[in-house]
């Protein structure tokens, strides 16, 4: 009878283990799938956020493009190159919580209208065009990555004087 006692006894102790065993295999498995859960949320958040924060910058740059004095649109310093050629320029357009900077790449240039006279990049002459008026697209383009990927936005201004 005592063997058989302690028989009973180490099968009670093994079972129990198995258990535990199986507990702790639930409970890693659920825990692994909460992280990947709580990980997805907060890469698609972080998507968001740099979508916003791509959209407010562009928001800036068309209000730079209205308000920026005609003579420095036109002028040497200007942050517009003629087109085709281009200024390029790194920016920070926002910070991640945490401090992390989001940065990008602005590309600009201005493109001359056609009926501006020849003196400002057009084909038009004083019988075309006998009011002398100026316009021009003044192009931003902004570049930034999101995970692996690549995204491009644009925003034109038109100014006419």
């Amino acid at each position: 009878m005592k063997h058989r006692a302690q028989h009973t006894s180490v099968r009670q102790r093994a079972s129990v283990l198995i258990e535990v065993a199986i507990a702790y295999g639930t409970l890693v498995t659920v825990a692994v799938l909460t992280l990947k859960a709580a990980v997805n949320t907060t890469s698609s958040q972080a998507w968001t956020v740099k979508q916003s924060m791509s959209d407010a910058y562009l928001t800036r740059e068309t209000a730079l493009a209205s308000r920026v004095p005609f003579d420095d649109v036109t002028g040497e310093g200007s942050l517009w190159a003629l087109h085709p050629n281009v200024t390029t320029s790194p920016v920070e357009i926002g910070k991640l919580p945490g401090g992390t900077p989001v940065l990008a790449t602005i590309h600009r240039t201005r493109i001359p209208d056609p009926n501006n006279l020849t003196t400002a990049g057009g084909i038009a002459t004083a019988s075309t065009n006998p009011g002398g008026t100026e316009a021009w697209k003044l192009q931003s383009l902004l570049v930034y990555t999101i995970g692996q990927r690549e995204y491009v936005k644009t925003r034109t201004a038109l100014r006419i004087r």
